[in-house]
């Protein structure tokens, strides 16, 4: 047998991280290097020991998001093939992620089976990029914090994301993350359909524009 696929997995819940390492650890061709939950994390333990493989969420609670950190990735690390790992339905920083040479992108609820024969796969060179987030369901996953209902009336105003962050008095990067969870939450894939998804359930009302 050859050596493992080393595996890095970078995300901010460690019951995710743990969860992870347990269950790659358990297959012989398959190993983690490392589990942080910091972007700055993830570029130390790549300079120790880079990886072949790794496991990127999106929604990072850090001064670096996870597009961000894919960048300084690929440029210090550009043999490193990167799987985004994500429950964001943020479809614009995906394609991004997609044209920039990320490697593939599943959901944070694919079949733990599905991602051990990804893992392989890209290791092996292919990409896996055929499950973009899409909406079809009508119910939220999860109730929306009000953080969260703050964020999202204020883009039903068609605030950027630096206008709420001046309005709330956050960081533009917060916002982003704020909305990265909204879109998980009414499990659409875009601005303007979380927007109209939001009105659907009145979590928001529509001003019309002059």
């Amino acid at each position: 047998m050859g050596h493992p696929i080393i595996i890095g997995v970078v995300d901010d819940h460690p019951v995710v991280r743990e969860g992870l390492r347990v269950f790659l650890d358990g297959f012989q061709d398959i190993r983690v290097g490392f589990d942080v939950g910091r972007a700055g994390e993830a570029i130390e333990a790549l300079r120790r020991e880079p990886c072949h493989v790794l496991l990127l969420d999106l929604l990072l609670q850090d001064d670096m998001d996870g597009a961000e950190l894919f960048d300084r990735v690929r440029q210090e690390f550009p043999t490193v093939r990167v799987l985004v790992l994500t429950s964001s339905r943020d479809s614009e920083t995906l394609r991004y992620l997609e044209r920039q040479g990320a490697s593939g992108y599943l959901d944070k609820t694919v079949n733990p089976d599905d991602l051990v024969s990804a893992i392989r796969q890209i290791f092996q060179g292919r990409r896996i990029w055929d499950q973009f987030p899409s909406s079809n369901t009508a119910d939220m996953l999860e109730p929306l914090t009000p953080r969260e209902l703050d964020v999202l009336s204020l883009l039903a105003e068609g605030l950027s994301n630096k206008e709420i962050g001046a309005r709330l008095n956050i960081r533009e990067k917060t916002v982003k993350v704020h909305i990265s969870h909204i879109l998980a939450k009414l499990d659409v894939y875009d601005r303007t359909q979380a927007v109209i998804a939001a009105h659907q359930r009145g979590l928001v009302r529509l001003s019309a524009r002059p």
